[in-house]
């Protein structure tokens, strides 16, 4: 049996960590975001934020720039740590599409826009935009509105699916 000094197995544990979980993530573009700062309008990678903090409007997070230096943030809220996988997964993209829609000059605020863009770069299956879409209609969200009061969430989707079809493929 041949017995290697310690760092030799610590060195190995690096190695397998960064080809299993850190090389994977680097080469998937669906996980960069990128956004304008808004102070030098160069593009810049967006930071995000998690907070234990609840947002004042209920919010499960924001896009928005750090007031000093003007980097793209996305602010993660309490309520985002609740969310299952795939609802945190749909999250993320719908707040980096905000960057990107303001990046190509398509506005910022535009909710439905966002949504739409989310799905795409999620490249949802149909099961997965119908587990999207029943957990927004059963949760009540719509990031339109600062209250998510009852029917708001069918409504929501009702928007996002007239408006992209081909994304949300699930009516």
């Amino acid at each position: 049996m041949i017995r290697w000094p310690a760092y030799v197995g610590w060195r190995i544990m690096q190695v397998g960590f960064i080809t299993i979980v850190v090389l994977p993530v680097l080469a998937n573009p669906a996980f960069a975001c990128t956004g304008i700062n808004i102070k030098t309008n160069k593009a810049q990678t967006v930071r995000q934020v998690f907070t234990s903090k609840s947002h004042p409007q209920r919010y499960i997070a924001a896009a928005s720039f750090d007031p000093a230096t003007g980097r793209p943030l996305i602010t993660y809220y309490r309520r985002y740590s609740r969310l299952p996988g795939y609802y945190k997964s749909f999250v993320r993209h719908h707040e980096c599409c905000h960057h990107i829609h303001r990046r190509r000059g398509q506005g910022f605020g535009d909710e439905i826009g966002a949504n739409c863009c989310a799905l795409r770069r999620m490249r949802v299956s149909k099961s997965l935009a119908r587990k999207i879409k029943g957990y927004m209609i059963r949760q009540n969200i719509n990031s339109d509105v600062a209250i998510n009061s009852p029917g708001v969430g069918a409504d929501f989707w009702v928007r996002t699916y007239s408006r992209c079809p081909g994304s949300a493929r699930v009516k």
